[in-house]
């Protein structure tokens, strides 16, 4: 799979990224139903990072709720150094892999963090992913304790993300928030949804 062809992808990390899939091809824990590398390569590495090729964020920590098998979060860890990525993951066998998985990365900007969300008060963090976790309302009640006035949220979401706009509305609204959809056609299928205070 040719990620240049979509992102830019220096040698050091594409090497990292064949460790993600060989770590999850060999674990005893059924993280994902991808097998074939091009199709990983597409539906995780790329479905993670794509958006930040085409959206200008401003953040130095993140959190990425309902991690799993690290994604987005390990792979927005990998091309963004410089900043610091919590991976927060309620069930403790995912918490194992990602532990693992981040130290043989070698990554010294993320810290995995048993727990469920809605029970942290810190960090506040000024970007809040989730991928394929709870609905829009949900995330942004859970989320109260590690965010900030300045803090975005991008959620990674399919064709039916209006159904949860509409849910959440009045929450957005009383927020203070308002709400932008990216859609994404071609080489996957997503909608994400961004967002944050006006």
């Amino acid at each position: 799979m040719d990620l240049n062809k979509w992102i830019t992808v220096d040698t050091p990390i594409e090497n990292k990224l064949n460790i993600i899939y060989e770590k999850h091809m060999n674990s005893v824990h059924n993280l994902t139903s991808i097998k074939d590398k091009d199709e990983f390569f597409v539906k995780h590495y790329l479905d993670s990072i794509y958006i930040f090729n085409i959206y200008d964020f401003q953040f130095k920590t993140v959190m990425d709720v309902g991690s799993g098998g690290g994604f987005p979060g390990v792979v927005i860890a990998l091309f963004n150094p410089e900043s610091t990525v919590y991976l927060v993951e309620s069930i403790r066998k995912k918490c194992d892999f990602l532990v693992e998985l981040v130290r043989d990365l070698h990554l010294e900007n993320v810290e995995v963090i048993n727990s469920r969300v809605e029970n942290l008060k810190e960090p506040a963090c000024d970007l809040i992913v989730s991928r394929g976790v709870g609905k829009i309302k949900n995330i942004l009640n859970w989320t109260t304790g590690v965010s900030r006035e300045t803090s975005c949220w991008l959620f990674y979401k399919g064709e039916n993300v209006f159904e949860e706009i509409k849910d959440a509305d009045k929450l957005i609204k009383k927020k203070n928030m308002r709400f932008e959809n990216v859609r994404v056609e071609n080489p996957f299928k997503r909608t994400y949804t961004i967002i944050n205070y006006i």
